[in-house]
């Protein structure tokens, strides 16, 4: 009998070019603008939203490393939020019916609203309101929800568009 791994080689492999993109990609970002949170949601997608979810808390931990906040230092909230960010999408797509390779846009849109909407238009707002003053939480909501009303219809795109090259060419699960 063939035993099948949760964690291979290969799997760890994928997962730490994941991480490196997505820190490359946030460390790249003009003023607040990035697509950094692009490759950890992409990484749920491919790998499953176990893995989507260490890539998103580790891609925090080593983005904070190489390029620390200048709001303050390192909180473990933010890197909940990150690997939440991993995980949330996929499985609310899976929930729904869609199975990796096989994503249709309208489900990978739903799971990627739901995931945006919990992680960075709620969860980022409300720690930066606790954490660092009064009265923010409004600001930075509305300001986090206009960023993701084009993120989340790019981020749906990309996922799309790329898994249907990359499925071909590469077995991530």
């Amino acid at each position: 009998m063939k035993r099948v791994s949760f964690l291979t080689t290969k799997k760890i492999a994928y997962a730490g070019i994941f991480v490196a993109l997505s820190v490359a990609i946030n460390t790249l970002r003009i003023g607040s603008i990035s697509f950094g949170g692009f490759p950890i949601i992409f990484s749920g997608y491919a790998l499953g939203p176990v893995l989507g979810f260490i890539v998103g808390g580790l891609a925090d931990i080593v983005g904070f490393i190489i390029r620390p906040s200048s709001t303050g230092g390192f909180n473990p909230i933010f890197t909940l939020t990150s690997a939440l960010t991993g995980a949330i999408p996929v499985i609310v797509t899976s929930a729904l019916g869609n199975k990796y390779p096989n994503y249709k846009f309208g489900k990978i849109l739903v799971g990627v609203l739901i995931g945006q909407t919990i992680t960075s238009v709620i969860i980022v707002p409300l720690a930066i309101s606790i954490l660092y003053g009064k009265n923010t939480f409004w600001y930075y909501m509305t300001s986090a929800a206009i960023k993701q009303a084009v993120s989340i219809p790019v981020y749906s795109i990309l996922i799309i568009s790329i898994n249907k090259i990359l499925s071909k060419q590469f077995l991530f699960r």
